[in-house]
C-alpha cells in the first residue's frame, strides 16, 4: 500500500489592484464620505478666496481688474463704491455722484430707460449699439479690426489731456446727426470715446472697457481718460454690468418707473452663482456617467453566418449611407477578379493587361472594356443598375469564350 501523496496548499496573492477595488468595494460608503469632504474643502478654499477675479471689478487686484482706479480715486478724495445690481445704487444726491457703468451690452430695455433718466454724470465703459441709441440716435457701434493709436482730435477736456489712446476691435461711430462729440478717431473714422450731455449732465462713451483695466491704465493716455471722467465729482457709483440683475436705476430724478419698468429682483440671492454651479454638477455627472468605449476586441462569432447574409447586410449598409461609388467599386473589383482568373491574367498584372486580354477574348474594343471595368462612379441608382448590367453581360461573353 502505498503512502499518501501530501499536496501542499498553494495561497494565491492577489494583485496590488485588486486589493484596493476589493477594499473599495467593502467601504463603499467611506471612499463616497471622503470624496465628498475633499470636495467640501476644495469648494471652501475657492469660496473663500478674499480676491475678486470679476473683471473690471475695483476689488480685483489682477491686470483684468479695476483696483488701480478706485484707489487713485480715493486718494484724490472721490469716493468709490461698487454694485453688482442697479436697485443698490441708493444714491441720494445725483449732481454729485458718477454712475460707471462697465460693460453695459447686458442692459435690458427698461434699465437703458432708467438710465437716462438719472441726473448725474454717467459714464459707460464698453458701449453697444442699443446703449448708444438709447441717448443719441446718431451713434452706433461697430468693431474695427484697424488697431491704431489715435490723437484726441476735439476740443473735450478730458480727451485733451489724454492726448491718445489706443483703438482696436470695438469703436464708436457716427451714423447721423449727433450732439455727441467722437474722439481718438482712426483713418476710418472709428472714434474711441464719444462726449456729450444728458439731462444737462455730462455722459461719456469709452469704447474699449479694458482701457481701465489695472494691466492697461498706464498705456498711452488710458489713465487721464478714465480718472478725469469718473472722478469729476465727489462721489462714484460702480455698476459691473450682470446678466442675472433684473432690477432698474431708481431715484436720481426723473419719473420714477412704474410696477412693470421696475421689475423687483424676484431671484434669490446668489442664484446666478447656484445655477453656474449646477450646470458644473451636471457637466461632471455626464463624464462620470457617461459609457466608456475601449479599443475594439476581435471575438468569434457565437453563430456561422452565411456568406449571402453577409453580403446582403453590407450592401443594405450601402444603400443606407447612398455609397454608390464603393458598391460599384467592389462590383468592379470581384468581376475583375473572376474574369482574370477565367483568362489567367494575375492579379499583378495591371489593369492594362486585364483590358487587352478581355478585349481580344470578347472582339470588344478595349476602350469600352475598360470604361466597363475601370470607369467613373455612378451618379444615381439608375446608373450602378446599368454598369451592373454591363458587367454581367461583359463576365459572360468571357466565358462563352
Amino acid at each position: 500500500m502505498s503512502a499518501p501523496t501530501l499536496v501542499a496548499p498553494v495561497y494565491v496573492t492577489p494583485a496590488k489592484g485588486e486589493k484596493i477595488r476589493s477594499r473599495a468595494g467593502r467601504n463603499r460608503w467611506g471612499v463616497i464620505a471622503l470624496g465628498l469632504l475633499l470636495a467640501f474643502v476644495v469648494f471652501v478654499t475657492v469660496t473663500a478666496r478674499p480676491t475678486d477675479y470679476r473683471e473690471l471689478s475695483i476689488a480685483n487686484t489682477t491686470d483684468t481688474g479695476a483696483r488701480a482706479v478706485a484707489q487713485i480715486l480715493r486718494e484724490q478724495g472721490v469716493t468709490v463704491r461698487q454694485i453688482d445690481k442697479l436697485s443698490a445704487a441708493r444714491i441720494g444726491d445725483p449732481a454729485n455722484t458718477t454712475l460707471v457703468v462697465v460693460d453695459p451690452v447686458y442692459l435690458s430695455e427698461p434699465q437703458l430707460r432708467s438710465l437716462k433718466d438719472y441726473d448725474g454724470p454717467i459714464v459707460f465703459l464698453g458701449v453697444s449699439n442699443e446703449v448708444l441709441e438709447t441717448f443719441d440716435d446718431g451713434l452706433s457701434a461697430t468693431y474695427t479690426f484697424l488697431p491704431e493709436t489715435p490723437q484726441a482730435g476735439c476740443s473735450n477736456p478730458h480727451a485733451v489731456a489724454a492726448e491718445s489712446i489706443r483703438v482696436e476691435w470695438i469703436g464708436i461711430v457716427t451714423s447721423g446727426p449727433t450732439d455727441y462729440e467722437l474722439c481718438f478717431q482712426q483713418r476710418s473714422n472709428v472714434g474711441g470715446a464719444a462726449f456729450g450731455e444728458n439731462r444737462g449732465m455730462p455722459v461719456t462713451f469709452i469704447a474699449d472697457y479694458y482701457l481701465a483695466s489695472n494691466g492697461s491704465l498706464t498705456a498711452n493716455g488710458n489713465a487721464a481718460l478714465v480718472l478725469r471722467s469718473t472722478g469729476s465729482v465727489a462721489n462714484v457709483v460702480w455698476y459691473l454690468g450682470d446678466p442675472f440683475d433684473p432690477t432698474v436705476l431708481t431715484g436720481g430724478g426723473g419719473a420714477p418707473p412704474d410696477s412693470l419698468e421696475a421689475n423687483p429682483d424676484f431671484l434669490p440671492p446668489g442664484f446666478g452663482s447656484a445655477l453656474y454651479a449646477l450646470g458644473l454638477a451636471a457637466l461632471v455627472a455626464a463624464f462620470w456617467k457617461a459609457r466608456r468605449f475601449g479599443p475594439l476586441a476581435v471575438e468569434p462569432l457565437p453563430v456561422v453566418v452565411r456568406a449571402s447574409e453577409a453580403t446582403r447586410g453590407r450592401a443594405r449598409l450601402y444603400r443606407r449611407a447612398q455609397s454608390r461609388g464603393r458598391a460599384t467599386a467592389a462590383l468592379r473589383a470581384a468581376t475583375a477578379g473572376r474574369i482574370g482568373r477565367r483568362l489567367g491574367v494575375p492579379r499583378a498584372s495591371g489593369p492594362d493587361a486585364l483590358v487587352q486580354a478581355v478585349a481580344q477574348a470578347t472582339e470588344r474594343p478595349a476602350a469600352e472594356v475598360r470604361a466597363v471595368l475601370y470607369g467613373p462612379s455612378p451618379q444615381d441608382d439608375q446608373h450602378m443598375l446599368d454598369i451592373i448590367d454591363q458587367l454581367d453581360t461583359l463576365e459572360r461573353q468571357v466565358h462563352r469564350t
